[in-house]
């Protein structure tokens, strides 16, 4: 019914709910507004007044993350949540722990038999990861070749990369890079490409 007390209810809060999101975005830009935009200087005011003068470190970071955490977030999670599994395991260790570590050899020698393989195995079992250090390992680079892996979304390649970087023992762009849209993290020296599919292509 659209002349009904639920129709009337759920325009007023939607009405509601816009003004107090405009009072928030106004009151969020005053902020910003009042905010000096030079801080590059050491000090904001040369000659203030006697107990006016501020640095201008005290300015940066002001307004930003400026939304407050919701009452039941705070609730649920705590004050300071974390997410994903802590562990005190080494890198080495961690690899090691990976369900596809136990076929390690026996994936290497698949590859060198075969001219394509699908390999199949669950979330975070360590195809995306693991399996170009093995290739890496045994020596598939030689004679200047590269491993490539796709990545669907542009994120997920970054910190794909920065993580296997982590475990190969090189900075990002060295002998493990990434190559996306607008943004090619890798050299001359790098051996594990990840990129997404369209980078590939146009390779």
């Amino acid at each position: 019914n659209p002349d009904g007390s639920l129709q009337r209810a759920a325009v007023t809060q939607s009405a509601l709910a816009k003004e107090r999101r405009e009072l928030r975005d106004q009151q969020r830009e005053a902020l910003l507004d009042s905010i000096p935009k030079d801080l590059n200087r050491a000090w904001q005011d040369p000659r203030p007044d006697p107990g006016e003068r501020h640095l201008a470190q005290e300015f940066r970071g002001l307004g930003e993350g400026t939304m407050e955490t919701p009452k039941w977030k705070v609730k649920a999670y705590g004050v300071n949540p974390t997410f994903g599994k802590r562990t005190s395991m080494s890198i080495k260790e961690q690899r090691e722990s990976l369900p596809i570590y136990k076929l390690r050899n026996e994936l290497v020698q698949a590859i060198k038999d075969s001219q394509v393989l699908v390999v199949v195995g669950d979330t975070g079992s360590g195809k995306t990861t693991q399996m170009t250090q093995y290739l890496a390992e045994e020596g598939f680079c030689a004679g200047g070749k590269k491993i490539g892996c796709t990545q669907p979304r542009r994120v997920a390649a970054c910190s794909v990369a920065k993580r296997v970087a982590e475990e190969f023992g090189c900075r990002l762009g060295q002998e493990v890079g990434y190559s996306i849209r607008f943004e090619d993290w890798h050299s001359a020296d790098t051996i594990i490409k990840y990129q997404t599919d369209g980078m590939l292509l146009r390779e």
